[in-house]
């Protein structure tokens, strides 16, 4: 009997030391998160949020008709339904901002890049019904809603265009008209310059109706809008209103560069000294149609607007190798511009494997931060629609450490959809491209301008068309690596890319990460690392083997500061299932072994 009481009482000592062990670890995890929360709560949430980037066309199919859709239509809650039922995919994921690529009204010429209707949903996509249902879920699930916005032109088939055309006020000057330069040998309009489109050949396009040339820096469906009448400017102003009335919170602006041309007509770009290709936009050196003064005032103009609003984001795609250039596009204190123009150099300066060293990378890192103005702040983008998928581009074994690099910066990462997972580009045949970028190649070169490759369905499942629709077809071909290479299949296994990339989502929540100092101790040909620290958060050490075969590195030889013999493992790339690196190892950085393009992360000891 004494013996059973024992026993009994040792049963309860038991249970209520596991009991005060639970507590104390939930209180951990709550003092952990209030941190990262009170890290958060005093930036914009654009500082401490992901932003991804959902290509509408290629979420998800609710119709289905074979092309992504808001919201679904019946309001059934399965897998098919639109971007709006994967708000829950999207939370979990961490990321805290969606920006929508453009879902407007639209001829679909440039996949919604040339608008009819800049205050309406194209049917392909739903109704504004289903828009503002998107808004309310989004921001009911704590995520933020951008919109794409397309000033610098519109479609041919807007009503102002039309007007334009017909010359009726007040759109006679709504778009950058100008007179024939003369007449060939068969009587034909010369156009009045050599400006070139971007998607080839001349920028200007004849107009019977109308008389003259209108010029378009990309489509001939898509003419130009003439910033230097004031009407157009208050209608961009309108249409950015109307918007933020919805409840978005941010807007990023399409090609900006673009906005003004020079006045005088007659002018000629200079050529490029060696082209071979008169009609290829990179013959000529663009310096009457890109980045001229008096889009500043424009932007100005936007800033002040979206500031008479709480919290609202503003971001600028400029193309530009000129870091001059890029960093004009942020203002200054007394005149603040974009909160920041989309940081590029990591899709320009590593477009392949070969080009991707430690020294490469250190060096495109530093070129933003170097040239950061005062106060304003980075980030980081490894793809987008108008490239190649980065896991294409630079190696699949490179997906994790990729990703801890841009959500581990300091910075806002910038994720396209389907990174998260590794998605590859697709191969497109002819026959089914629909790029106008490709189309203008012909069969022969499309392949290499076509940007059709990554704007593929996303990958949901290994069900027919890869879970994204019911139809019998899809806009683009889904990748057919989807029955291995999909979300629910990341979900289920043991490791893999997605559950790597939700824990950089929480990690990066840290005050270390929102606040904290970086430095770069070891850089090699082979080896980039870098470090974020602030006093009292401890330090996290971020290592990736750029090279194509494992290797076992010492770091504390040749860096640049101190660092402790050992740290512990936080996490790793899927590839390393070494049970020596394990999470939660401590491991010698003497002979520190990583896989191939493996990336992993560390804590190091607070006296380094």
């Amino acid at each position: 009997m004494k013996r059973s009481l024992l026993i009994t009482a040792f049963i309860v000592i038991l249970l209520v030391l596991a009991a005060v062990t639970l507590t104390i670890s939930l209180a951990s995890s709550e003092v952990k998160g209030t941190q990262a929360d009170e890290a958060a709560s005093d930036m914009p949430f654009w500082k401490t949020s992901i932003i991804y980037q959902a290509y509408p066309r290629s979420i998800s199919d609710e119709l289905p008709d074979g092309t992504g859709d808001l919201v679904g239509f019946n309001q059934r809650p399965s897998l098919m339904a639109g971007i709006t039922s994967k708000v829950d995919y999207l939370r979990d994921l961490g990321v805290g901002v969606v920006w929508l690529s453009p879902i407007y009204e639209s001829p679909m010429k440039d996949f919604g890049y040339d608008i009819s209707n800049y205050t309406a949903i194209d049917p392909i996509f739903g109704d504004m019904d289903d828009f503002d249902e998107l808004v309310a879920r989004f921001h009911e699930h704590g995520l933020k809603v951008i919109m794409d916005f397309v000033p610098n032109h519109s479609s041919d088939q807007h009503e102002w265009f039309q007007k334009s055309v017909r010359r009726e006020e007040p759109y006679t000057d709504y778009y950058v008209w100008a007179d024939p330069k003369g007449t060939d040998e068969d009587g034909s309009p010369i156009p009045p310059n050599n400006w070139l489109s971007v998607f080839r050949g001349s920028a200007w396009q004849w107009s019977e109706e109308r008389g003259q040339f209108f010029y378009h820096q990309f489509l001939a469906s898509q003419p130009d809008l003439n910033f230097r009448t004031p009407a157009v400017r208050e209608d961009m102003q309108k249409i950015l209103t109307f918007w933020l009335d919805k409840g978005v919170d941010g807007f990023r602006v399409d090609a900006v560069l673009h906005l003004f041309e020079v006045k005088d007509m007659t002018l000629n770009e200079p050529e490029v000294p060696g082209s071979e290709d008169p009609d290829d936009y990179a013959s000529l050196n663009h310096i009457y149609t890109t980045d001229l003064p008096e889009t500043f005032p424009v932007i100005r103009d936007w800033r002040v607007l979206l500031d008479q609003y709480p919290d609202k984001l503003l971001m600028l795609e400029v193309y530009s190798n000129n870091m001059e250039t890029l960093m004009k596009y942020y203002g200054n204190e007394t005149y603040p511009l974009a909160d920041f123009p989309f940081n590029f150099l990591l899709i320009d300066h590593l477009k392949n494997r070969s080009e991707l060293t430690g020294e490469s990378l250190r060096t495109t890192v530093g070129l933003w931060l170097d040239n950061l103005p005062k106060g304003k702040w980075p980030n980081w983008v490894v793809g987008n629609h108008d490239v190649r998928r980065v896991a294409s581009r630079v190696g699949e074994d490179l997906v994790d450490a990729l990703n801890m690099v841009i959500l581990l910066l300091p910075g806002t990462p910038v994720t396209y959809y389907g990174e998260e997972i590794g998605m590859l580009d697709t191969f497109i045949s002819w026959e089914d491209t629909q790029d106008p970028q490709g189309c203008h190649w012909g069969p022969d070169h499309y392949q290499e301008h076509s940007r059709d490759p990554a704007r593929t369905p996303m990958q949901w499942d290994e069900s027919k068309f890869a879970g994204f629709t019911t139809a019998n077809s899809t806009w683009l071909p889904v990748n057919p690596n989807y029955k291995t290479l999909n979300v629910a299949a990341q979900i289920l296994a043991q490791t893999s890319h997605l559950k790597i990339y939700r824990e950089l989502a929480v990690l990066r929540r840290e005050e270390v990460f929102m606040k904290g100092n970086v430095s770069f101790p070891v850089i090699t040909k082979d080896i980039f690392t870098f470090i974020r620290h602030l006093e009292s958060y401890g330090q996290y050490l971020v290592v990736v083997n750029l090279s194509q075969k494992p290797v076992e590195i010492n770091l504390l030889q040749n860096t640049t500061q101190e660092l402790p013999q050992k740290a512990n493992v936080v996490m790793r790339s899927i590839s390393d299932t070494s049970e020596n690196t394990k999470p939660g190892m401590e491991v010698p950085l003497d002979k520190l072994p990583l896989t191939a393009g493996e990336g992993m992360v560390l804590t190091l000891s607070s006296e380094v």
